[in-house]
């Protein structure tokens, strides 16, 4: 079991598609703080993001913003400093890492700054190693008797975060050692 003074951050975003080579951008986020095993409910972080493009109607039936929702949301470079503020104090927690951190990676170099260094742990990859396979947050939910995602930024981090607190409660020191990532920004 995992019980110290390290501050843990579970973030999730929603996009207008899965591809941000080809344009596809962050509609929303939400950052939940999780130290001692405890989520910190006042401390967490979730805003609408305008992507300045269209949110293509099957994707708005997938997470239900559509793009009214979004018209006089803050775009990526007015919430971008608070997410690289959680970044920089935190060890992140993700769902799928590599699709959220290349979703921030881009939005970085649109808006001309460096991309965050991170140090980051997927939940994903920590079901691969408690249960053989990487499982979807779904199941993960499922397992432990959680909330179904809702595809919305905030929901599915809570998820995220009441499922990574029951599995660190089966992982050791050395694993969860051995599962921590640094991402320096992706090569393109």
């Amino acid at each position: 079991m995992i019980s110290d003074e390290r501050l843990f951050c579970v973030m999730d975003t929603e996009t207008t598609g899965t591809d941000p080579l080809a344009g596809d951008r962050i509609v929303e986020v939400a950052i939940v703080p999780v130290y001692k095993n405890k989520i910190l409910y006042k401390s967490i972080y979730s805003s609408l993001v305008n992507p300045k493009i269209r949110i293509p109607a099957i994707v708005e039936k997938v997470h239900r913003i559509s793009n009214e929702d979004i018209e006089s949301a803050p775009t990526i470079d007015e919430v971008f400093e608070k997410i690289r503020s959680f970044m920089r104090r935190s060890i992140m927690v993700f769902h799928r890492a590599e699709f959220d951190l290349t979703f921030i990676d881009i939005s970085a170099k649109e808006i001309g700054v460096f991309p965050p260094t991170v140090n980051y742990l997927d939940t994903r990859e920590i079901s691969k190693e408690l249960f053989g396979e990487g499982k979807t947050l779904s199941w993960l939910a499922q397992r432990y008797g959680l909330e179904k995602p809702k595809h919305r930024a905030l929901d599915d981090a809570l998820v995220t975060a009441k499922a990574f607190i029951k599995m660190c409660r089966q992982l050791t020191e050395a694993q969860l050692a051995e599962l921590l990532h640094t991402w320096r920004g992706k090569e393109w």
